[in-house]
C-alpha cells in the first residue's frame, strides 16, 4: 500500500482527473471480479508477461504468474524481474529497461 500511495500520490503518478480514491464500497464488486475470465478461450495471440518478483499488496506477482498460465496463447513468454516491485516497472529507469530488454524483441517478433 505504501508503495502504491507514493506513485499515486505524489507527482510520479498522480494526476488531477485520476481516480485514485480507494473506498469499501467498490469492495463487493472487486472481490468478484475476474478480470482473466475466459482467457483460456480468448487470450490466444501472442503474450509477453513482465512482473517483478517482489510480491506486493495487490498480487501482482501472484495474478502475473495466474494470467501467464491460463492463457489459450501458444506463443508466450513470462519475464520475471529479480529484485523488482510491480511499482517499479511503471517509471524506475532499471526496471523500465529490463523490461523493454524483453519487450522490445518480442514486440519485433509478434507486431
Amino acid at each position: 500500500m505504501l508503495e502504491a500511495a507514493d506513485y499515486y500520490k505524489t507527482v510520479r503518478g498522480f494526476h488531477e482527473n485520476g481516480g485514485t480514491s480507494f473506498t469499501f464500497a467498490r469492495q463487493g464488486a472487486l472481490a468478484t471480479w475476474d478480470a482473466y475470465a475466459h482467457a483460456e478461450t480468448f487470450l490466444t495471440q501472442p503474450l509477453l508477461v513482465v512482473i517483478g518478483d517482489k510480491p506486493g499488496a495487490f498480487a501482482s506477482y501472484r495474478l502475473g504468474m495466474e494470467l501467464f498460465g491460463r492463457a489459450a496463447s501458444k506463443e508466450r513468454q513470462l519475464k520475471v524481474l529479480e529484485g523488482v516491485t510491480h511499482y517499479e516497472l511503471y517509471d524506475q529507469p532499471e526496471a523500465t529497461g529490463k523490461v523493454l530488454e524483453a519487450a522490445v524483441p518480442f514486440f519485433r517478433t509478434h507486431l
